[in-house]
């Protein structure tokens, strides 16, 4: 005879993974939508720095420098800064500390280095390390921020602009020339498609949830119902139709159209977040309003 418990200490390797499994898929899915949307935000931030900003923070610090050669005294110190906030290189100082591109300018021209050179040369170095200075006092001081700010204000702008008449006009003849480039009318549709579709202030308006008969008689399929049909289909049915999206399980942003007659749709009691949540969980989580009670014997039969 076993003695009492064993089979519960041999099931418990079992159990302690499946508490491990269930509790990290419920921090998981809690932490998950904040985590992605924290990704989101910087994804943007480096796609308007890297692709805009940089090159307004560039244009600052040569703007800085042809009024002023060097930032103003105790912005930088020409010793740490350098070594600190600059581009690194594979060299190394006596004290083992690795050495920057800025760091190499600077120090040529401070050392006196440059006074062995001809005037254009010496005049190159100086070019160089007035620039390295205000490099360093932009990357020291979070100055390319700036660059950032700036270019989200332009792109307010351009969208300002593009919603007066002029700016409609203007970009519509902007699209026909760049729908005359060979390669780019090739690919400039198809992408200007994503992002109305994605940025686009005419948004989708759901008006109920159904339930429709698709992709075959006796298959119940959850739709959303977007508006009328089109003309040409409507003139030619005896019947009132409806427009009715399909959306697709787990990913609702895409599914199928259909246009069906109204009396064949059934109206569900759901809000659009519900059809949408029941679509998303493949159909797991459901109002318990609407949950159907199992049959019974004699209904079964």
């Amino acid at each position: 005879m076993q003695p009492a418990g064993s089979d519960s200490k041999k099931s418990s390797p079992r159990s302690a993974f499946e508490d491990f499994r269930r509790f990290f898929l419920r921090g998981l899915a809690a932490l998950l939508p904040t985590l992605l949307t924290i990704a989101l935000f910087f994804w943007t931030y480096h796609l308007v720095e890297d692709h805009v900003g940089r090159f307004i923070t560039e244009g600052l610090m040569l703007l800085c420098s042809s009024i002023s050669d060097e930032p103003a005294p105790g912005l930088v110190d020409a010793e740490i800064d350098p070594i600190k906030y600059g581009t690194p290189i594979d060299e190394w100082d006596s004290d083992g500390r690795r050495l920057t591109i800025e760091h190499k300018y600077i120090s040529f021209v401070a050392s006196g280095a440059s006074m062995s050179l001809n005037e254009e040369a010496r005049e190159e170095a100086q070019k160089n390390h007035n620039r390295a200075l205000w490099r360093i006092a932009f990357a020291k001081h979070k100055l390319h921020l700036l660059g950032f700010l700036i270019a989200i204000v332009l792109v307010y702008f351009v969208g300002f602009f593009l919603a007066s008449f002029i700016g409609r006009a203007s970009w519509r003849v902007a699209e026909g020339l760049l729908g005359r480039i060979p390669v780019v009318r090739a690919v400039y549709p198809n992408i200007k498609q994503v992002t109305d579709f994605l940025l686009s202030e005419q948004r989708i308006e759901f008006s109920s949830v159904v339930a429709v008969e698709y992709p075959r008689r006796g298959v119940w399929s959850l739709g959303l119902t977007t508006g009328r049909p089109m003309k040409d289909v409507q003139r030619d049915v005896s019947d009132e139709l409806i427009t009715v999206f399909i959306p697709s399980s787990p990913t609702p942003v895409t599914g199928y159209v259909i246009q069906v007659p109204r009396k064949d749709v059934i109206e569900l009691n759901l809000s659009i977040d519900e059809g949408l949540r029941f679509t998303i969980s493949a159909g797991v989580i459901k109002p318990e309003a609407t949950l159907s009670k199992p049959l019974s014997g004699q209904e079964k039969a």
